[in-house]
Order: C-alpha cells, then structure tokens, then sequence
C-alpha cells in the first residue's frame, strides 16, 4: 500500500520522505544519492521522475534491509574486512589506499563506505540464500540453451589433434581385427604395426590449432573422455574406423579413479602401531580384492564409505595436497602406503586415470549460471513486489 501526503511541513533541514513500516527515509538519504547523478541538464518533469526512481530504489533497499534483519542475516565486522581486502586486493591498492580513494572520490565518510557495503553484503546474502540457492534448471534447459546459443564463441579452446583413418566404405572389416589393429597403433606406435598388419592401409591427418567448435560434432563427443595416453574410443564414420589422438590442448586435465579408507586413531599409540593396523588391511585386500570391504566396514568417511570407498573421479584440484601427492604417484590398480592429511590417516586404492575435456563442462557451467540468474532476477522482482504490496509505505511531500 502506498500513501501520498501533500503539504507535509518543509521547516525541518532533514526531513523524512519515506515512511518503510517502521523504518524511515530521510531527505539527506535522497539528496546524496542524487547528488551522485548528473542532473544539470534535465527540465522539470525529468528531474522529477529521477527524484522518484530515486527515492523508490531507497525504498526497496530498505525494504530488503528489514528482510535481511527478519532472516537473521549477519554481517560481521571480519566478514566485513575480508570483503574490504577483497575490493582492495581486485584494484591493486591497500586497503589504506581504498580508504583515501573512497574519502576523496566518493564524497563519503570511510564509516559510512562500510555501513553501505555491509548494507549490500547482506541484501546479496539474502538473495543468495533465498533465490540462488534454490534455483533449479533442468537438463532440457541446460541442453536446449547450449544448442540455441553460441556459448563455445567465448572460449579460447585451442587443440591439436591426429586423425586415424581405416577406410572401410564397404564395412567389410571384422571388428575385432580393427580393434586389435587400433590396439596395436597405442601400444606400439604407427610405424610398428604398419610392419605387423600391412594388409591394412591407415590414414593419419593433423589438425593443427583447431577450435573445438570447427570440429564435426562425432569428433567433439569422442574427444570429451581419453585414456591416460590421450587417445579416444574407436569410432565409426561414412569413411571407416577412426579414431583420434590429442598432441596438444589447453582444454585437458587428468582425472583419477579413487577409493580411500580413513581410519580413527588413538593420540596415545604411536605411529608404527597405527600403520600396522593399516597393513594388515593393505594386505587382506589384496589378496581377497576386497578394499571396498573393508572400507564399509572402518572408514570414517561415511559419504564415501557406503559406495566401498569410493571418491568417484578426481582431479588434484579437488583434494587436499597430501592426499593429491598419493593419488598420482600410486600406479594403476594398487594400493598406497599408509599417509596423513589433516582429515587423518588413509589408504587408497587408484582404479583408473584418464584425461578428460573440459570444454563441454566450462559450457554447461556457463548455461547454468546464465539460466539461474535469469531465474533468481525474475524471483528478486516478484519478492520485491510481494514486499512492497505487503508493507506500509507513506511518501511524505
């Protein structure tokens, strides 16, 4: 509900302009915020309509400040700092420097720069936990918005790729000689099956510093997962078999297969004792191939434990250093020595690695954000509404 009074007393120098439920807008509010615009050039009815934006922006902040308080949303003052060396740290200045910019271009006390920015911290909070968080889009948006929208134009993915070429129009090829033909080629190298096979004749062309986007689709689903010597799966095409190997890309990182067990240890036994416990696991799941036993069983990661242990693929990125160290000097298909991290003590057991492309994430991760802030917009502008409708506004003139 929105109420206007007319000749409202002018004596006072600040008067309020806003009633917001219990909260007010003053007319200091309002002058220094337009005090920031430029206003010399507008007529009447302009500057009017600017003093009414104005004036209705202060209102709706207001209106999110007393949400914000109704949420129990707190900034605290080292929340309030972290962000301060945040601004700071992404301008190239001290935190000392920011406070003689913002007192001399902004026109603003330093103290009041802080009370805005913890005004806006928590109105973004509020939004985060009330429209980010709860944003849902589905796979039919996320598909249907990478088809109709050029997302990949904006990613700088460069790669250089060899094409393996069996000619084979006629599909008279058996698959599993081709199979072993192409096992061949990663095993052994070009030359070397040529000289083993030299009833097969093989194609190879190099695609020099080619952008994901100018590759035929096929060759773009089968360059997404490659095995740990960056070749892909055999594939099928109008010409033969093929199959592709990447020389170079900025697009690749190396995942690893992971089960880990995590055990409790007592602060009385020394680490000897603790790392025979661990043996003795070591070596029954070796020679019973049951590591997932016994990770059901001891760990102390139970997320990970009801799956056997495992941590599905990682990259390095996604564990701590102790543990990324182990998990990519242990080989494939055995069990670690016993180490620590600050979670506590682990073994692990590498599965598998391989390299994976990123490219198809960066652009499913890209569509997700743009969707959810599509949505979270069109949520905040319906909230804002059903606040306004729901709250007590006087506009005193």
């Amino acid at each position: 509900m929105i109420l206007s009074i007319l000749n409202a007393p002018h004596a006072m120098e600040d008067k309020v302009v806003a009633i917001v439920n219990d909260h007010v807008v003053l007319q200091s509010e309002l002058n220094k915020k337009l005090s920031t615009l430029k206003t010399e050039n507008l007529n009447k009815l302009q500057a009017t309509k600017l003093r009414n934006d104005v004036l209705n922006s202060l209102i709706e902040e207001s209106l999110l400040d007393q949400a914000a308080a109704r949420y129990n949303i707190i900034i605290s003052d080292i929340d309030l700092q972290n962000s301060v060396k945040k601004i700071a740290k992404q301008q190239n200045i001290t935190v000392l420097q920011l406070k003689d910019l913002v007192e001399s271009q902004e026109g603003i006390t330093y103290s009041e720069y802080l009370n805005n920015l913890r005004k806006r911290i928590s109105i973004q909070e509020l939004f985060r936990t009330q429209f980010t968080n709860r944003a849902y889009v589905s796979e039919e948006e996320i598909t249907s918005y990478i088809k109709n929208n050029d997302l990949i134009k904006n990613i700088d993915s460069k790669i250089d790729v060899r094409e393996y070429l069996l000619k084979d129009e006629s599909s008279s090829l058996e698959m599993s000689k081709v199979n072993i033909f192409f096992e061949s080629i990663k095993k052994y190298g070009l030359d070397e099956t040529k000289i083993k096979y030299p009833d097969l004749s093989i194609e190879t062309t190099d695609l020099k510093n080619t952008s994901m986007k100018n590759l035929p689709d096929i060759y773009r689903s089968n360059l997404q997962i490659l095995d740990n010597k960056k070749f892909t799966n055999l594939f099928k095409t109008g010409r033969g078999y093929t199959f592709l190997e990447v020389l170079q890309s900025n697009m690749l990182v190396r995942e690893y297969k992971v089960s880990h067990i995590l055990l409790a240890t007592n602060p009385m036994e020394n680490i000897s004792a603790i790392k025979n416990k661990f043996y003795k696991i070591k070596r029954d799941a070796i020679e019973n191939n049951n590591f997932d036993k016994h990770a059901r069983e001891f760990s102390l990661d139970k997320a990970s434990a009801i799956k056997g242990g495992s941590l599905g693929w990682l990259t390095k990125d996604k564990v701590v250093g102790a543990f990324a160290k182990i998990m990519m000097e242990t080989p494939i298909g055995q069990i670690s020595e016993p180490f620590k991290t600050r979670f506590g003590w682990h073994i692990l057991f590498l599965e598998d690695k391989r390299i994976k492309n990123i490219t198809d994430s960066i652009l499913r991760n890209q569509a997700i954000s743009i969707l959810k802030e599509r949505k979270v917009e069109v949520g905040k502008k319906e909230w804002l509404s059903k606040l306004k409708n729901q709250a007590y506004i006087e506009i005193v003139r």
